[in-house]
């Protein structure tokens, strides 16, 4: 019985563990990661799945002509920074196994 408690309380505290490793991983791998940035217009916010909208240029470095797509945020707290319509300046990185990851953002004047 003994052993079956332990085993129960080693699992739980992986499993409760878990997202906090595997976010800060997704924020080192960010961190270690060659940056990119343009220009762009927000096009929508959309602040529950911490992700924004842009119309933004061209990034020769990736080869990608100027397009409207959809950035996730590293840090939520970004995207009180910004609202439709704005004309901003980003950075970003490419993340492995996922899309962009916008780490920077600055509304333009």
């Amino acid at each position: 019985m003994k052993k079956l408690l332990i085993c129960m309380f080693v699992a739980m505290l992986s499993i409760a563990a878990a997202p906090v490793y595997a976010n800060d991983a997704h924020h080192q791998a960010a961190d270690n990661q060659k940056s990119y940035s343009t220009k762009g217009e927000v096009v929508a916010v959309d602040g529950a799945l911490s992700k924004v909208k842009l119309k933004h240029e061209a990034v020769p470095e990736l080869k990608w002509p100027g397009m409207t797509m959809f950035f996730k945020v590293a840090n939520k707290s970004l995207l009180d920074t910004v609202k439709t319509g704005d004309q901003v300046e980003f950075e970003f990185v490419k993340v492995d196994g996922g899309g962009p990851l916008i780490t920077k953002i600055k509304r333009l004047k």
